[in-house]
């Protein structure tokens, strides 16, 4: 049984735990009060950007607490580029992410943007069967051990954007309107004397991150990074080419939690050192729902309304 592929979880993750998004947000000008018989005063200066990152990565990780409560459809699609750029093949799937006994599985839907053959149709849903009668059948330790071990990932994956304020030293270099919401944008440079205290941490020195941060709510909006070294993971040497970068946007769903919307990573990797390939992988999460925290299980057709 597969997992989501939760691209949510960074690009910047995904170079070391698959994917994930790393950093940072937000700055509001706070403004100055004053009665109508008195002169205005000038708006305050802006928070330290070190100071808007920090808060912005304390929202970020506090946000699991509404994601997963969260069903989507998500479109990952993959392609192949030849030496010069072009494309040499595409391949793309459609997942739903639903709640099985309160944890959240991928169920394939679409290939390539078209339904499912009769066979593969079969073998997706024998998989899904098979998961719902597993963990239907589970002990009550056992169901424990299972939502621990997910919770723990989870906050692993998300707590080394604690790190963040201290990898790079920011700087606010101007303001735009994205979606709407006027923005502060940041740029961040690594460190020479940062020293990571987690694992997944070991990947921001090699990242040089721009942000668009939301003014009035320590959110980020969109997040490019650049990748200045070669990062590794397990039997991969994962290198981005030059000129890419990683790419996400986000945005209010429900009026009360920041969700991923769109993520771009482009990258050269060899695998176990042998076979070089160029990608570039794009996603759009889409169609979120609220789980219904009092149901144990909720199927693909419930989810679907």
């Amino acid at each position: 049984m597969r997992e989501p592929s939760n691209v949510k979880l960074y690009p910047f993750c995904f170079a070391v735990s698959a994917c994930a998004a790393l950093l940072l947000m937000a700055a509001g000008w706070a403004q100055v009060s004053h009665r109508t018989a008195l002169p205005p005063t000038s708006p305050v200066a802006p928070l330290p950007a070190k100071e808007i990152v920090r808060r912005a990565m304390e929202h970020d990780v506090s946000n699991w607490e509404h994601e997963k409560n969260y069903m989507f459809v998500q479109r990952i699609e993959q392609r192949e580029l030849n030496a010069d750029g072009s494309v040499k093949s595409t391949k793309s799937q459609t997942e739903e992410i639903v709640f099985l006994y309160d944890q959240p599985y991928a169920h394939l839907i679409k290939r390539n943007d078209q339904p499912l053959t009769d066979i593969e149709a079969k073998k997706v849903e024998k998989k899904l069967n098979d998961t719902m009668e597993k963990r239907r059948n589970e002990t009550a330790a056992e169901r424990d051990k299972r939502l621990a071990e997910f919770e723990r990932r989870h906050k692993e994956e998300h707590a080394f954007l604690l790190e963040v304020p201290e990898a790079y030293d920011f700087r606010i270099v101007g303001t735009e309107t994205l979606n709407g919401r006027p923005a502060y944008v940041l740029i961040g440079e690594p460190r020479p004397d940062f020293r990571p205290t987690l694992n997944p941490a070991r990947v921001l020195p090699k990242l040089r991150p721009k942000l668009w941060i939301d003014k009035d709510g320590y959110q980020w909006l969109k997040l490019e990074a650049e990748v200045i070294d070669t990062i590794t993971w397990g039997g991969f040497l994962l290198r981005l080419h030059s000129g890419s970068h990683i790419e996400l946007e986000q945005g209010l769903v429900n009026n009360e939690v920041w969700l991923t919307l769109h993520a771009h990573i482009g990258f050269d990797a060899r695998v176990a050192l042998l076979k070089s390939i160029r990608l570039d992988i794009e996603a759009k999460f889409s169609d979120y729902k609220k789980f219904r925290s009092e149901s144990k299980v909720i199927s693909v057709q419930e989810a679907q309304h």
